[in-house]
This record gives structure tokens, sequence and C-alpha cells, in this order.
């Protein structure tokens, strides 16, 4: 997702360096990059497959493209430099710098070139073919992840914001859309996507900002209160209700009744979704959704915790690895049988939006209204016009 520009004197600034270190500006920025930006014509250089729109936000579209003198597969993120009539020059650099930062780690999309126009920059990206984790969160349970498929992931997802977390990097916006993986049958593995939302972080200076997903915020971010690695902390504890039950903890009819959820902590593990589940699972949850920051477990305790420890098929309990995933022998009949509801999917690269309307809900027996929480995911927000009060855009 690409944010609105926050208003600082920083917004304008252009300042560039190669080989400097990357310095954050005070609202969380980096404004320094490595990665030559290239002035050519993109079109010189990329074929666009025609009809491959991957994503569309506000301010972005993701399309695949083809390198012409390797004929290797990537994903061209185009992104406007003006937005709302603001100069947001700053906010598309950081990104870069952001992904510049994670390019040892495997979990992180990995950033390959780098193009400017007038108008916009082009983000030359990994082309992750098995598409967002998103699609078979919301799939039926028969075709969705199993335990142990989850497990895996996760433990992905924790290496790859541990990373980021041991850079001061937080990522702000962890929910399935922006989660792809790299092969869809046989299950691939995961990487991280999206950082237009992610700061930088530091133990002298507070952060504040209302950010993120409705349905993955942490409750710190209502209130106005700082930024930490902790926050990420809280995304991946709802993330994990998810990719698990295949519903959203805190959803409620509509944003006010979502974020009085989340800040009330109004969550039940008794509730039929979860039933089934080890005991394990449910604690790693617990241990997520806390309201205190400083409750919460870090990515590399929860790489600890004794559910993500248990041994998966033909793993024995060792670290994963992105050239030899583990996977069941049907997930190769997974492609089939997808699910057919009429969803409005936004690819991960950008931002994510899928909801049911309004004409839909009517008329739903309370069954139908309770199965719709999977079918519900609210658009990215950068800002809140009322802080804390009015929970608006």
């Amino acid at each position: 997702m690409i944010p609105e520009c926050p208003r600082s004197s920083n917004t304008r600034s252009r300042s560039r360096c190669r080989g400097a270190e990357p310095t954050p500006s005070r609202s969380g920025l980096l404004s320094e990059i490595k990665t030559p930006i290239k002035k050519e014509p993109f079109n010189e250089h990329y074929s666009l497959i025609p009809g491959k729109e991957l994503g569309r936000g506000k301010f972005a579209v993701v399309k695949k493209c083809v390198e012409k003198h390797s004929g290797k597969d990537y994903a061209a993120k185009f992104m406007r430099k003006r937005r709302k009539g603001q100069d947001c020059r700053l906010e598309i650099v950081h990104e870069v710098a952001v992904l510049e930062l994670a390019a040892a780690s495997p979990w992180v999309i990995a950033l390959h070139e780098v193009y400017e126009t007038a108008s916009e920059m082009v983000l030359v990206l990994e082309y992750a073919a098995g598409g967002e984790i998103f699609q078979q969160c919301v799939a039926e349970r028969d075709k969705a992840f199993s335990e142990e498929d989850v497990r895996r992931l996760l433990r992905q997802i924790l290496e790859g914001v541990a990373f980021l977390h041991k850079s001061s990097v937080v990522h702000l916006d962890l929910k399935p859309q922006n989660i792809l993986l790299t092969n869809e049958s046989p299950l691939g593995d995961i990487k991280i996507v999206d950082f237009g939302l992610s700061r930088m972080v530091s133990q002298t200076q507070d952060l504040r900002e209302i950010m993120g997903t409705p349905e993955y915020v942490a409750p710190e971010i209502l209130n106005y209160e700082p930024i930490s690695t902790a926050t990420d902390m809280w995304s991946i504890g709802v993330l994990t209700y998810v990719m698990l039950t295949g519903t959203s903890p805190f959803l409620g009819d509509d944003k006010q009744e979502t974020f009085l959820n989340i800040s009330q902590i109004n969550i039940s593990y008794t509730e039929e979704e979860l039933e089934g589940l080890e005991e394990p699972a449910v604690d790693f949850m617990k241990r997520l959704l806390v309201k205190k920051p400083q409750e919460r477990a870090t990515a590399e305790a929860c790489l600890q915790h004794t559910w993500l420890r248990q041994a998966v098929a033909g793993e024995e309990g060792e670290p994963t690895s992105p050239s030899s995933p583990t996977t069941k022998e049907d997930k190769e009949e997974e492609h089939e049988g997808q699910v057919t509801e009429e969803l409005i999917v936004v690819a991960a690269y950008t931002l994510g939006q899928c909801r049911q309307s309004q004409s839909d809900k009517e008329g739903m027996t309370p069954d139908q209204k309770a199965i719709s929480k999977r079918f519900k995911f609210e658009e990215p927000f950068s800002a809140l016009q009322d802080v804390p009060g009015g929970f608006v855009y």
C-alpha cells in the first residue's frame, strides 16, 4: 500500500547517496539509497505482459513484466510521485532503502532495479508466482492451509520480521495480502512485500502515526501511542488467527466496531473456529494479542515457541530453507476447486481490499453472517482525520 505523504518539512527532500549508511528522518523515513535510479525508458529493457496486472492501489499499479535481455519474469510497481498535490518521492525512496536493508533476508521480496520518469518511479521486483496467501486463507477449509502449513510459513514470516526488527524496521501492514508465495502447488515459500507504510524506529525518539489496515492494527496505533517492533507482533497474532481459521478475530460490522473490538481485546478463544486446534497454537496467539506492547512476545521468542518447534513432516524440526519447502502430497491438487465467491481482490504488491457489499449482507442468516467474516478485508489507511475519537479515513 502506498500511503499519503506525511506533512513534514522532510517531505520534499530528494537527497540520494551512494555508499552511505541510511539514516532515518524525524518521521521514520530513510532518504539515502544505493540503488542507481535509471532515467532511460523502462520499456527499452522490459516488456509488459498484456492483461497481467497484478494489483492496483490509489497511487500504484503492479504489472508482470519480462526482462528483455534475460527473459526473466519480474513484477513492476509503478508509483506516482505526486499524490493529492504533494511531492511524495521521499516515500518511494524510503521503500527502496528498506528493500536494500532487507536484501540479505530470503523472506523479503527482492528489489532488482529502479526507474524514474517525470511523473512516476518504477520498482522492478522479484516475481512471486504463487500469489498472496490471502487466497488460501479465505478458501474452504479442505482447500485452506493445514496447521503444518501454517507453522512452516509462520516460521519463515517470523524469520523475515526478526531480520527487519534487528535493522530497526517495522512493517506496519502485515496481513495475508502482503505475504506472497513463490509457488502455489506444491506450496512454496513466503515473500514479505509492500513496505509503503514501513518506518524506522529508535529507542531515543518516539514515532506516533495512525496507519495500517483496520483489522490488523494494534491497540497502540488507535491510541496514538508510540510505535515499536511490538506493533508488528500484534499483526502477526491476527495473521496467525486468520491463517488457522479463515476468520478475522476483531472484525466488526464497520470500522468503528472493529476498532472497539481491538481496543477492548474483544476476542474469544473458545469459538467454533478454534475447535480442533492444538493448545500450543492457541497459546501462541495469546502471547501476541496482548494490549500492552511490552508484554508481547518478540519475533525471536516466537520462533522458540513450542508450537512452532514441533516437527513438520520432512523437516524434523530443522530451520526452513527457501530451496526445500515442506509440502503435503495433496498439494498437487490444490489448484482445483478454487473458491468461486465474487471477491474484489487486489494483489499484495500494492494493497488488498475484499469486502462484501451492504446489499449482499442483507437477508443473511446468523450462520451466513459469521461465515462472511472470512470475506471482508478493509483497505489500508495512512492517516485518520480525528485522533483517536472518530475512526474515519
